[in-house]
């Protein structure tokens, strides 16, 4: 009995935190001009440049959203893996991504620093005690962070430049600045490695 009453302490507790400052984002297949895959549980977009790499990219999990202060930033935060599936190393360089909204306004990727900062800048002063409680949600019990703490997560825990080797594997989370309204449509552009955009949106496709 005392087990259910203090699991049902702790989920009034999350319910009452403020939200992370972003809105899942579900993939949208597209047109037939820009054929892309969905995942078994479509929670993201795959595609693939023949002889070369392979693209999944999507909303992150909830392990990895947790590393994530709670803020009023507006933000997309978004997964994305790469497999080299050439015989040679390719350079990958996140700095040409970008996102554009329904408006047709580009936002360039967010450096991961830049994100903290501006995550940090408008977290909730209660935002590293709520991280503590996601943690104990997720099974890991006592994981109490300061900003250092937050801030060395989310360099670990993003996608960052550099080179993939053949047969190699980089993966990690990117980040753009959000529309300010609660529903939206936004396009991702990742430069050389895909030369369509990729339609995600707030409302969950049929």
């Amino acid at each position: 009995m005392k087990r259910k009453i203090a699991a049902y302490l702790l989920w009034l507790m999350m319910a009452a935190l403020p939200a992370v400052g972003q809105e899942k984002l579900y993939p949208v297949r597209g047109t037939t001009d820009s054929p892309v895959l969905l995942t078994s549980d479509r929670s993201a977009i795959v595609v693939e440049r023949a002889f070369h790499h392979k693209l999944t990219i999507g909303s992150p999990a909830e392990d990895r959203l947790s590393v994530l202060p709670d803020t009023r930033t507006s933000m997309v935060v978004l997964s994305l893996r790469i497999q080299n599936v050439s015989q040679r190393p390719f350079e990958l360089n996140t700095l040409k991504f970008m996102s554009m909204d329904e408006e047709g306004r580009t936002y360039p990727a967010l450096a991961p620093l830049e994100a903290f900062n501006r995550m940090m800048d408008t977290a909730s002063g209660d935002s590293i005690g709520s991280k503590t409680l996601r943690s104990l949600s997720l099974g890991r019990a006592g994981d109490s962070r300061g900003r250092d703490d937050i801030k060395e997560d989310i360099v670990r825990y993003s996608l960052h430049s550099g080179e993939i080797p053949p047969g190699g594997v980089r993966e990690g989370l990117i980040y753009f600045e959000g529309p300010a309204r609660k529903k939206f449509n936004v396009r991702i552009l990742l430069g050389d490695l895909w030369s369509r955009p990729l339609l995600f949106s707030t409302e969950k496709q049929r």
